[in-house]
């Protein structure tokens, strides 16, 4: 496979037990809700028929799905840091992020905020399911300035200790990557050029210095030339808009291109890495939280950018394949797909 041996695979698989990893940025709660509508009847009250939940799930999403997978990815330590709400999506979050092995000891607890959720209803028949609209818990309220500085203080307080940040700024409005946060994370990545700095940021890619990027094919055009239409750019127009953002963020950026693989501009070079071949059916919920933990934890292993961009589309094609959970890719499912791949002659 071009670019990637197996025994430098495993050599670098190998070298995420040591490391500690922190992830600062937008923590949200995913919540699944069952309807069993075989069992629904017409309320007595409303000229509507109930949604008779019968299962619930919750695992951490948005910033806490990365945590999730850079933990499953073997790394030693995971440090959360963020700002919930005193409220039950909170308590949830925290619960199962514990569970996973992840230091919640730096996650600031607010009445001020609300903990994010992205609450998902299955309605469930006799033989098929759809979901449901969406529910979302939101802030209607910026980041007050306290909070602003714990969170600082909480970054400052793990930087020595920490191999790589991954920072997520999912949030369009009122999230925790404010601007504060993000020139201090900004400075701090200039002051630890040892250190690993990864970022995904849905509205802001275009602001960030001294970091890896990951934006999709949309943020990318965007951030670079507002109001051209992403559908009508092609890969060499790409090349061109990954070559000002290194230029501006001075680090590798990684453009994900969903079946397509991704585009890596290092410099001057620039690859496309295929995406792993991955039969249907397939949900591409969490593909790019799978993407950037792996870059940035293959990257603070000493992966060369060419190999972390493989390793991330590789973990990113475990993903596609668990289907209504955002889930993870460990080492081992890592080596076999590669295994797999290897065997087939699929992936050039």
């Amino acid at each position: 496979m071009n670019g990637l041996r197996r025994s430098r695979l495993l050599e670098i698989l190998e070298s995420f037990k040591d490391l500690n990893v922190m992830v600062v940025g937008d923590f949200a709660l995913d919540v699944y809700w069952y309807a069993d509508m075989t069992r629904s009847e017409l309320s007595r009250e409303t000229p509507h028929y109930t949604r008779p939940i019968v299962k619930e799930t919750y695992s951490p999403g948005a910033s806490g799905n990365i945590a999730w997978n850079v933990r499953d990815l073997g790394v030693k330590n995971v440090y959360a840091v963020t700002a919930l709400g005193k409220d039950w999506r909170g308590q949830i979050l925290i619960e199962k992020l514990r569970e996973m092995g992840v230091v919640t000891d730096y996650i600031l607890l607010s009445s001020e905020r609300v903990t994010s959720a992205y609450i998902k209803p299955i309605l469930c028949g006799f033989d098929s399911q759809q979901e449901d609209a969406r529910l979302d818990f939101i802030n209607l309220k910026p980041l007050s300035s306290d909070l602003e500085n714990q969170l600082i203080d909480n970054i400052r307080g793990r930087i020595d200790v920490v191999d790589a940040v991954i920072v997520e700024d999912q949030m369009s409005k009122n999230g925790v990557i404010t601007d504060n946060i993000r020139l201090a994370l900004i400075n701090l990545a200039r002051e630890n050029v040892e250190k690993i700095f990864a970022v995904d940021s849905r509205e802001r890619i275009g602001l960030f210095e001294n970091m890896v990027l990951k934006p999709n094919k949309i943020e990318a055009v965007k951030a670079i030339y507002p109001f051209r239409d992403p559908s009508e750019v092609g890969i060499n127009d790409l090349v061109e808009i990954g070559g000002e953002m290194f230029r501006r963020a001075k680090r590798p950026v990684y453009i994900t291109l969903s079946e397509m693989g991704a585009l890596l501009i290092d410099g001057d070079k620039h690859y496309h890495i295929p995406a792993a071949p991955t039969e249907p059916p397939i949900d591409p919920v969490g593909a790019g939280d799978t993407f950037i933990s792996a870059i940035g934890v293959s990257l603070a292993a000493g992966a060369s950018p060419l190999e972390s961009g493989i390793i991330a589309n590789i973990a990113a094609s475990i993903i596609l394949k668990k289907l209504n959970i955002t889930g993870t890719a460990s080492p081992r499912e890592i080596i076999s797909k590669f295994d797999e791949i290897s065997r087939g002659g699929e992936w050039p």
